[in-house]
Formats: C-alpha cells, sequence, structure tokens
C-alpha cells in the first residue's frame, strides 16, 4: 500500500459516516444544533475505534501506515481529534437542551448522560496523566492507557442509551456505527487483556551477551521453537518475564540480518529497565518477541543514498551491511559516536564496508571532529543527481540535520526515519 493509505481510511470512514447521518432520521423532534452535536459525537466513536485498533499492534498496521511506527502518529492525532471533539459534543448538546427548553419542547429523561460526562472527565483527566507521564518509565505509562478502557466503556454505554438516531436500529447509520464500534471494542479487549499473552509467540533463549561499546548490550538469542522471519531494519517488541528479569515489552531494532533461529537485539542503557537488565540477563535465560514491525528499508529509496546513524541507531544500518545490497545502490554511510568508547561496531562495519564497492563508510567520533552536520556531509560527498536520506538515532539530531539540509543546496528526494517516540 502506499503511504498515505492510513489516512484515507480514516477520512473515509468520516466521509461514510456523514454521508449516513445525512440519510437518517432522529427518532425524536431535537434541534439543529443537537442533530449535529451528534453527529460530532459519532466522528469521536470513529476516532477512538481508530486508536484502539492502533494499539493492537496488528500486522496490518505496517502496511495501512508505511511502518508501526508512523501508525502512533495517528494514534496521537486522533487522540487529540477524539478529546476535542467529545468537548465540543458536550459543549453544543448543552445548547441544544436549551434551545428545547426555550421552545418549549419537553427533554425526556435521560439517565445515561451522566455517563458521557464521567467519560469527558476520566478521559481529560487520563490524557493529562499520560502527557506528564512522559517523565515515568514505559510500563507505569502503559498501565495509565489501561484505564482509557473505563472512559472509552462509558462513552458507549453513553451512546446506545442516549442516541437520538436509533442506535440498536437496522438503519445503515445505525449499523455503520455498530461495525464501528465492535471494530473499537474488540481492539481494546484484544490489547488490554489479550496482547500480551497472545502476540509474544516467538519463543527465545539467550545465548550470548556481549558488551559492544560503553553501556550497550547486545543480546542473541535462539529460538525455542518457530522461528521469526524478518527484513533488515524492522524492529520487534523484547519481553523477558522471569523471577529473576521482569522486563516489559520494549521496541527494539533487530540489529543483524536475518539468520535462520537467530536473533540479535543491541540495548543501550539508557533508562532504569534497560540499564536493570545489564545486570539480571544472564545466557540461558528466556525471552519473548512480538514483531516483526517496520517499513525502514533503503530499497524504497532513491539509487543514491546517504545513511546517518547517531549512536545506538547504527543497528539497522548495520544489519543493511550484513546482507547482499544491490550494485546499482550508492551510499555513503555517516556513523557519528559520543566518543571511541561509545562507537558500536566500528571495526565490523569498516569489514564489512571494505568488501562492498558501493558502500562509503565515514566514522565521525564527536569528541574528536566535533557534532555531524549538513554541511561536513556535502563536504564529503559528491552527488549531483536526487538523492535519498536514511537516518537512525536521537530525535533532536534528525530535525537539526533536516533544517541543515533543507537550508542547503543539497538535492534532498526524502528523509527517511523510524518514529520510537511511541509515548
Amino acid at each position: 500500500m502506499k503511504r498515505k493509505s492510513g489516512i484515507i481510511v480514516i477520512l473515509l470512514s468520516i466521509v461514510i459516516t456523514a454521508i449516513l447521518w445525512v440519510g437518517a432520521k432522529p427518532t425524536r423532534t431535537i434541534p439543529t444544533v443537537t442533530e449535529y452535536s451528534e453527529l460530532l459525537a459519532a466522528f469521536a466513536l470513529v476516532a477512538f475505534a481508530f486508536i484502539n485498533f492502533i494499539s493492537t499492534r496488528h500486522r496490518f498496521l505496517d502496511d495501512l501506515f508505511d511502518g508501526l511506527d508512523k501508525s502512533y502518529i495517528y494514534h496521537k492525532y486522533l487522540s487529540i481529534s477524539a478529546l476535542v471533539l467529545v468537548v465540543i459534543h458536550n459543549i453544543t448538546i448543552s445548547i441544544g437542551k436549551k434551545v428545547q427548553i426555550s421552545s418549549g419542547i419537553k427533554i425526556p429523561r435521560d439517565p445515561y448522560a451522566m455517563y458521557g460526562s464521567f467519560s469527558l472527565y476520566l478521559f481529560v483527566i487520563l490524557i493529562l496523566v499520560a502527557i506528564l507521564a512522559k517523565k515515568l518509565n514505559y510500563e507505569r505509562w502503559k498501565n495509565i492507557h489501561k484505564f482509557m478502557i473505563l472512559a472509552y466503556a462509558m462513552g458507549l454505554y453513553h451512546y446506545y442509551g442516549s442516541s437520538d438516531y436509533a442506535a440498536l436500529s437496522f438503519g445503515a447509520f445505525s449499523l455503520w456505527m455498530d461495525f464501528i464500534n465492535l471494530i473499537g471494542i474488540l481492539s481494546v479487549l484484544y490489547s488490554v487483556f489479550i496482547y500480551e499473552s497472545l502476540g509474544f509467540k516467538y519463543k527465545f533463549k539467550a545465548i550470548k551477551l556481549d558488551i559492544v561499546a560503553n553501556g550497550t548490550l547486545e543480546i542473541t538469542g535462539g529460538s525455542i521453537g518457530k522461528s521469526m522471519d524478518f527484513k533488515p531494519g524492522q524492529f520487534a517488541f523484547l519481553k523477558i518475564k522471569g523471577d529473576k528479569n521482569n522486563f516489559a515489552s520494549h521496541p527494539f531494532t533487530i540489529s543483524e540480518a536475518p539468520k535462520k533461529g537467530e536473533i540479535q537485539f543491541t540495548i543501550k542503557g539508557l533508562g532504569d529497565d534497560t540499564k536493570k537488565l545489564f545486570e539480571t540477563l544472564k545466557v540461558g535465560d528466556k525471552f519473548s518477541v512480538e514483531g516483526p514491525h517496520g517499513k525502514f528499508h533503503y530499497s524504497k529509496g532513491l539509487e543514491n543514498q546517504i545513511w546517518i546513524a547517531g549512536g545506538i541507531g547504527v543497528t539497522p544500518f548495520r544489519s543493511f551491511l550484513q546482507s547482499d545490497i544491490p550494485k546499482n545502490y550508492s551510499v555513503d554511510f555517516f556513523y557519528a559516536y559520543n566518543n571511541a568508547e561509545e562507537g558500536a561496531y566500528v571495526d565490523e562495519l569498516k569489514a564489512l564496508a571494505e568488501n562492498k564497492q558501493n558502500i562509503k563508510l565515514h566514522l565521525i567520533n564527536s569528541k574528536e571532529k566535533g557534532f555531524l552536520t549538513a554541511d561536513k556531509i556535502l563536504q564529503e560527498v559528491e552527488i549531483k543527481q536526487n538523492f535519498d536520506v536514511y537516518f537512525c538515532g536521537p530525535k533532536p539530531m534528525r530535525e537539526a540535520l533536516r533544517k541543515q539540509f533543507e537550508s542547503s543546496n543539497a538535492k534532498v528526494n526524502e528523509l527517511h526515519y523510524e518514529n520510537f517516540q511511541f509515548k
């Protein structure tokens, strides 16, 4: 599928909702503002269904959004949109009630209305907590998100109890909303109650542990049972459960090219969970993997390319170099790291690049050469034609380079990267 398939499906769902709503008739006489208010509520339910579906991490999301990592961008903005729609719905429904009262129209008692208000308040609280929870660890952040099911359940209860569009009838609009809500319900049930137990179907045993740079652990696992098929550059979720280890699922790039019955992750000790893993994980320990995910691969770009890795972002490019790269590709690979002690796989990368005539390796020790900039890259690269840039590393570094390339005369066709800011 094309990259814009996800937004097309979302917009198409909104359009279908609006078209079917136009053909639907309310079950009682209500003001126009109330009619449109209930349409906004329907849009919010569509948004919630997609939010919940994205949370399942289903393989289909990789194709729909050009990578699971990119689907979380939609997840973020759909959440914001749903919140805005619910707030506007709450305001406009109150306006509609005032119009009915002033017109002398009797308003029937609605015991389900309060659940809509409860849903709104809880949703706002959880959104605020999730924003503040950026400083919490990944597992606590996930647990906070699980409470979203309560807000969603109350919202659905309010919809089916209060809707003036015969929510449980056989009309086209009603049936469409039932379908949308069913997707949302099944998705949230799977992601909250089933995913952790069924999603991690690939089992491995740690057969080798190496410190490949300062604060950087390489974990090599041998498959127990079914081996996982993946492509260079993809990522997967790693989880460890045991008496000594209790490592919640985190996304990591698979750091080596595919090998039958083997998988490898290279992890930088950046947080409390990963640092603790360095101390507790031992050879022979078992771990589970869910995936693979992602569409980060050089074959999607032009034949002339620049690869840029920052720190632990070297992992997908190492995987690329270990695989066969067609000779029609011309690549300049820039690997920037803070100092010699933190440069992972430097010797291996040199050896791999020497065996590939179409790969030029540029090692940037920031302590000696300063930070990598677009000017420094363009001084070492002579590309007259358009080229693609592939980047993996810290977000501030990526954004700085993006701005520098945009302000230069470089003929950058596209900047490819993954969005690992899952929060």
